[in-house]
Order: structure tokens, then sequence, then C-alpha cells
């Protein structure tokens, strides 16, 4: 959820997580793992075509992925 709010101008996601108990004590490693998974979700599903009635689905998934790409790219580069 704290990629698709951080798309909309919500705050920082890492803030936002390790701002919580659970956050702070999750293992570094495993956050990482699992924010790749909808990332690449986010992104692999803004690639296809428009479906019909839903021209906005694939920018609104874009924007999500660019929002959990962005994040883990800060958590693997610290």
């Amino acid at each position: 959820m704290l990629p698709c709010v951080a798309a909309q101008g919500g705050p920082d996601p890492e803030a936002t997580f390790t701002a919580h108990p659970l956050g702070r004590d999750a293992d570094p490693a495993r956050v990482t793992a699992v924010l790749a998974a909808p990332a690449g979700c986010f992104v692999a599903h803004s690639l296809h075509p428009d479906p019909p009635g839903l021209p906005a689905l694939r920018a609104f998934r874009a924007a999500r992925g660019a929002a959990a790409v962005a994040w883990l790219r800060r958590r693997l580069a610290g």
C-alpha cells in the first residue's frame, strides 16, 4: 500500500514504514525482497495495452510501479 500512497503524493514510504514498530524491527533484506514483488508486478502490468473501458489503468499501474521501484532503489542503494 505504501507505494500507492506515495504515488498519490503521500509521505515517503520508507519513513512511514520504519515509523511503525513492525517496520523498524523487520529484517531489511526480507522487506526489500517482498517490495520487489509488487514493484515488478506493477511495472510488468503497466506495459500491457489498456483494456477496453479502462483507459487509465496502465497509467495507474505505471505510477505505482514507479513509486515502488524508487523505494526499492533507495533500499538497495543504502
